[in-house]
């Protein structure tokens, strides 16, 4: 049965934990290789996770043909929401002689054992900084090294002498064009394996999925990348949203990027990339709510320069020191905008509105309406610095600003851009 129960959320049922495409991809290969060597057709396997132990996982459909066989697995993300949940995760596989000049000394464990290559649906990496070389197939270092591990430990299973009898040409060497990579024999290996392994792996719609991720900007190309770090997908967790904030920031360095600029979502990188034309598409992070984990990572990546653009809900949970602005982690609290909006002479009946306003952005309307300079004066009042109602604006994104760079630290140069709804620019200050 695949997937795993997971950690219980408050007041509701326990969220089921899933498995990555990493554990998808071993899994179908590993149900392809049983298949050549058995000729049976395993409806479920188990699949040896970096962390230690099996996870059974089914097998959608595999059948043999001959010299190759091929599987498919439904990559199952439980509870976590992952566009590629419910993908299929296809496999072609058959096996061939040995690379030329290997043979079986156990004294003389070599590489190059495993050709992995991209078929349709998953990507090509094109850019540096990303975990894998430029040119290669999107397929991360861990799922790489588990597909290495369970595809020997099938061998190991079956006699070197049916092991061989089973080497043939295959299906050729790949479809022509794609990228393909030779992964080495696995560290716990003792002798060279009788034959090498060419495995196909394929996502179909890979290509449409991958218009929903990060991948374009990164410079994977053509479809999806298989990832994974412990194989397992846990609900709602922070780790992939994270891995993924620091692969941008790697890819931002390797390609010579002075600056990062941290967004909160696209709607607010659109308009820093309106005004902030002259930068590379590199320098743009979505880094969602996780505020003090991107600056620190910027920092440590040795960014000395940092933006962020933000709407005013957001400005304010930073301005109050959240390192996390998620609404579920972090209620908004307007009674600190109303002291900020009461030190700059808002009087006491507008306060009360604002403590009882129902979001940040109702808040925002409120103070607009104070100012006495209701929608297009009130961006005037923005730029000529007048109206209290602006000087309350104008310190939140001071406060946001200042705790970024308290994070960053003195020789980080920090910058804030603070949108209203509509897309104008209210403040832009620095640190």
């Amino acid at each position: 049965m695949s997937g795993t129960s997971g950690q219980k959320s408050k007041g509701r049922r326990r969220l089921r934990m899933g498995f990555s495409t990493g554990t998808a991809m071993t899994a179908a290969a590993k149900a392809a290789t049983r298949c050549l060597l058995s000729g049976v057709s395993p409806r479920s396997v188990a699949v040896r996770l970096p962390v230690g132990y099996y996870l059974p996982v089914d097998v959608a459909c595999c059948a043999g043909h001959g010299d190759w066989a091929e599987a498919v697995v439904i990559k199952d993300g439980g509870d976590d929401p992952d566009v590629t949940h419910k993908a299929r995760v296809c496999v072609r596989l058959w096996l061939a002689p040995p690379p030329t000049g290997r043979g079986t000394d156990p004294a003389a464990v070599g590489s190059d054992w495993i050709r992995l290559t991209a078929g349709v649906g998953v990507g090509r990496v094109t850019k540096s900084g990303l975990p894998v070389a430029a040119g290669e197939p999107a397929v991360n270092p861990v799922p790489r090294r588990m597909l290495a591990e369970n595809l020997f430990e099938e061998l190991e299973r079956v006699p070197d002498l049916a092991v061989e009898r089973t080497v043939a040409g295959g299906p050729g060497e790949g479809r022509p064009g794609k990228a393909a990579v030779w992964l080495p024999v696995p560290e716990s290996a003792v002798k060279n394996p009788v034959a090498s392994i060419h495995v196909e792996v394929s996502v179909p719609r890979g290509e449409e999925l991958a218009r929903h991720t990060l991948n374009p900007r990164l410079g994977v190309v053509g479809g999806i990348s298989i990832l994974g770090t412990t194989g397992l997908v846990k609900p709602f967790s922070h780790q992939a949203y994270e891995e993924t904030i620091q692969v941008a920031l790697d890819v931002a360095r390797a390609n010579g990027c002075a600056q990062v600029v941290f967004s909160t979502g696209g709607k607010s990188e659109k308009l820093a990339r309106a005004l902030l034309n002259g930068l590379p598409a590199e320098s743009f992070v979505q880094i969602a709510d996780f505020f003090s984990f991107a600056v620190k990572r910027a920092v440590g990546a040795g960014f000395r320069s940092i933006v962020h653009s933000v709407f005013f809900g957001k400005a304010v949970k930073m301005a109050q020191g959240n390192p996390y602005t998620h609404a579920h982690k972090v209620a908004l609290d307007l009674n600190t905008v109303a002291r900020w909006a009461a030190g700059e002479g808002v009087p006491h009946e507008a306060l009360e509105r604002i403590r009882g306003a129902n979001t940040a952005r109702h808040a925002l309307e409120i103070l607009k309406g104070f100012s006495g300079l209701e929608g297009a004066p009130f961006q005037d009042a923005c730029q000529r610095n007048v109206s209290p109602a602006y000087r309350v604006v104008r310190r939140i994104a001071q406060e946001a600003v200042r705790q970024s760079k308290a994070m960053a630290g003195p020789e980080v140069a920090v910058r804030l851009l603070l949108f209203d709804f509509d897309g104008t620019l209210l403040a832009d200050v620095t640190a």
